[in-house]
């Protein structure tokens, strides 16, 4: 299994959603009665067309009957600011008055009536959202997915948007769950069952958000049970096009701190209206816009500092369109495919991200193709230009490669032969600089090859910059050079004398101060190393995050487990080398202060089962824990966990954060702990939320995850006292 991470690269995106309309102040909304004097509370778009078209989104009163809480607790105002802002579409929302004794489905068919005789609202069910929160949101649920005859509608009748905040699903409050029965019954087998056609769900957009500390939303068929059949067999499958598309279905769980109140969500759901109606009207749904760190350009820098810049374009093509192309052609040899016509390949730009399906035509679509590909490019040098003392900074490959100028390999990593097989060593997070042999490079043409392989998952010659520079001259000892980021390395007596190699992190004044401060040890994922987080950009983000006061000042550590595979599990041999060796070379070399209260684990995927594996084994050891998307199940962790009391648990920081499209499904083994702490009544953090198995997902999450578990861990001076913020 490979818990691999996308890790997030130097590009950046721009989102361009919705333009902001003109928008003047509105007094109270609108007032349309329907049915038997039943009333409708309805709010235009300030720059309101009747001779426009509008989506409309209906909202069910919270307590089943009465519209008129939604006036009295500003969910009006948050709706008119969402469009002011430009951040969801213009749509007309109407919010609906219900009488008690009479069908839902009859009054909802009165009402959409009654708002599309009055308003240019298009009167289709892809151009219909119903949302809610309490009551409000089961009847969202009911209303959107079933019909009158009480069975689930594969194709929208009233409505293809659907959203409940923090409903109240199955608790005895509920006035209509005894007549018209449990959503999570009508979805469970058609949407969970294993092997279920789930083509249909597409048809519609659904989302769910539940506070964790709300006790209805964990009662059987409540909020954390319809977000799990979403999640389980039918949906979550690989082969599943639902599985991973948002547009279909998006959920988020926090605790009771951090979800606050349910209009604070409002923008999720109603942005994915917005899109889904533009999508069902056959308009772009959004603009994307990329911007780069760096840009791809061709220059020679001479003089000191002796740069050949290699970022731009260069020609690729897998080994496999190579032999289509000229079935004689030995693709593993530099002679033969430099022989071959390779300015007619596919041009593409290295170093700004892995494959996509459209990164090159000979991928066919499949941006996880296994297998060997080159890249090839020209390159001019001056005649003035110094050639001797070279190397070649690559960035990364994911993930081995070896490198040819003028038809010479000049390095390689994971493919020890010329022309061999890739040795399955998985170094995808390793900086490539190889040395280039003096003469090599000459004033004029010069050629470079790269030829790359991937074994599984994303491939890709996925971070740059890609240059060749002056070589670098070894680096002295870190802490006499005063370096705040650097990379050492131990001998383990766990791992019977094993180099173990770890990177420090040290706050701004370390070297000027006498303190000491508070340790995280942050654990990689499967097939990783502590260099991931550099990748990342995790130093880069501590710097930030404290000199804007978010993170307290602390040390961080990024070992790595010395498996020889990067697949330790952070347990037997490699628990032992993290918590007797490690601590041991780390509190004795640095100015840490010594005590569980001030250390602390955290880990991703692998590292973060190994985080709670630990933490767990070894109370006296670690005051708290943060997870990101842990793979808890593999290491063990998870059964230890769900067994333990609130005097067990309660002994440690929890912060818990995971996507809800996590490739593994971890986030349903986080919303157990979750629900399991808030059932003990100890203090947590739990953020579940849209996003992947991936960097990308916890890097803006991490700054606030830090600063609660290192809330109470302030560094001492020499004799023990605490020093605050105000006196650091």
């Amino acid at each position: 299994m490979n818990i691999r991470k996308t890790i997030l690269i130097s590009a950046v995106s721009g989102l361009m959603l919705f333009p902001a309309p003109a928008f003047a102040s509105q007094e109270d909304p609108a007032e349309l009665e329907y049915g038997e004097g039943q009333k409708i509370y309805v709010v235009l778009p300030d720059d309101y067309d009747p001779g426009q078209q509008y989506p409309c989104v209906y909202f069910m009163p919270q307590d089943g009957y009465s519209a008129r809480e939604y006036l009295d607790d500003g969910t009006i105002d948050v709706v008119r600011e969402l469009q002011s802002d430009g951040r969801i579409g213009e749509m007309i929302c109407a919010f609906v008055q219900y009488r008690n004794g009479t069908d839902l489905f009859e009054q909802t068919s009165e009402a959409i009536e009654a708002v599309e005789n009055e308003y240019p609202a298009v009167s289709d069910a892809s151009q219909r959202g119903i949302i809610g929160t309490g009551v409000g949101g089961y009847m969202a649920y009911l209303l959107g997915y079933s019909g009158p005859d009480g069975q689930l509608q594969e194709e929208p009748l009233y409505f293809s948007a659907i959203a409940s905040h923090d409903g109240d699903f199955a608790s005895e409050d509920n006035p209509f769950l005894q007549a018209y029965g449990s959503v999570y019954g009508l979805l469970k087998e058609p949407v969970s069952s294993s092997g279920a056609d789930t083509q249909w769900i597409s048809s519609y957009y659904a989302y769910i958000d539940f506070d964790l500390g709300n006790a209805k939303a964990l009662e059987d068929g409540g909020s954390a049970d319809i977000a799990y059949a979403f999640r389980s067999p039918g949906l979550s499958g690989q082969d599943s096009p639902q599985a991973w598309d948002y547009s279909v279905f998006e959920y988020a769980v926090q605790d009771q701190v951090q979800y606050g109140r349910w209009t604070d969500h409002l923008e999720r759901s109603l942005k994915g209206f917005s899109e889904a109606f533009i999508r069902d009207g056959n308009e772009p749904a959004r603009s994307d816009e990329t911007e780069t760190e760096y840009t791809a350009k061709e220059t020679v820098a001479s003089g000191e500092d002796r740069m050949i810049d290699l970022m731009g374009d260069w020609y690729f093509r897998t080994a496999d369109a190579i032999q289509e192309q000229d079935a004689q052609a030995d693709v593993s040899d530099i002679d033969d495919v430099l022989g071959c016509d390779w300015k007619s390949w596919d041009v593409v730009q290295p170093g700004f991200g892995w494959w996509t399906e459209d990164f090159a035509s000979c991928l066919k679509g499949n941006p996880y193709y296994a297998g060997y590909a080159w890249y090839i490019r020209e390159f001019d040098v001056p005649e003035e230009f110094d050639t001797s003392s070279l190397q070649i900074d690559a960035g990364m490959v994911d993930e081995g490669d070896e490198a040819y100028i003028n038809g010479v390999r000049a390095g390689q990593t994971g493919i020890p032969d010329e022309g061999g097989s890739y040795n399955g060593t998985n170094p995808w997070d390793e900086e490539r600089i190889y040395e280039i042999p003096d003469g090599l490079i000459k004033a004029g043409k010069n050629t470079i090859a790269v030829r790359v392989c991937n074994g599984s998952g994303a491939g890709g010659w996925y971070t740059g910059p890609i240059h060749i520079e002056a070589r670098e001259e070894p680096a002295g000892d870190p802490g006499k050079s005063g370096q705040r980021y650097y990379t050492t390395s131990f001998k383990s007596d766990a791992l019977k004398g094993q180099e173990i190699e770890y990177r420090v992190y040290l706050p701004v004044g370390y070297y000027e101060s006498d303190l000491r401060y508070p340790v995280v040890y942050m654990l990689h994922g499967y097939g990783s190393t502590g260099k991931s987080f550099e990748i990342a950009g995790v130093p880069e983000l501590l710097d930030e995050g404290i000199s804007e006061g978010d993170i307290p000042l602390c040390i961080m550590i990024f070992p790595s487990d010395g498996h020889p595979q990067k697949a330790g599990w952070w347990s037997g041999a490699y628990a032992k080398m993290l918590n007797e060796d490690l601590v041991r070379e780390v509190d004795s070399t640095l100015r840490t202060v010594g005590s569980r209260d001030y250390r602390f684990l955290a880990g991703e995927s692998m590292g973060g089962g190994g985080a709670y594996l630990n933490a767990l084994n070894n109370p006296d050891l670690y005051g708290g824990v943060l997870d990101m998307y842990g793979a808890l199940r593999y290491t063990g962790a998870l059964k230890t966990f769900l067994d333990m009391d609130a005097e067990e648990l309660g002994a440690f920081r929890h912060y818990i954060i995971c996507g809800t499209h996590d490739m593994y499904c971890f986030d349903l083994d986080h919303i157990m702990m979750g629900r399991h702490l808030a059932g003990l009544g100890i203090p947590y953090r739990l953020d579940i939320d849209s996003g992947e198995h991936s960097s990308e997902f916890y890097l803006p999450r991490l700054k606030a995850a830090l600063a609660y578990l290192l809330e109470s861990a302030e560094p001492v001076d020499s004799s023990g006292h605490v020093i605050t913020e105000t006196e650091g």
